[in-house]
């Protein structure tokens, strides 16, 4: 079913179904190796960034 609302695409690893007890089992070597693919992958896109300057006037 559309909800109207788009959906929301992240390269963030989506922990939500793993039992933490589980994940600190996993070997840190495993979650570098991943999250340096995650980098490499991320670097190869570009510099990505939004910018804005705002401000409040306190003069209202």
């Amino acid at each position: 079913m559309d909800t109207g609302e788009d959906s929301l695409r992240s390269d963030l690893i989506d922990l939500t179904d793993v039992d933490l007890v589980a994940l600190d089992a996993v070997p840190s070597e495993v979650l570098l190796a991943a999250l340096r693919r995650l980098q490499r992958r991320s670097g190869a896109a570009g510099d990505q960034y939004a910018g804005w300057q705002s401000a409040i006037d306190g003069d209202d």
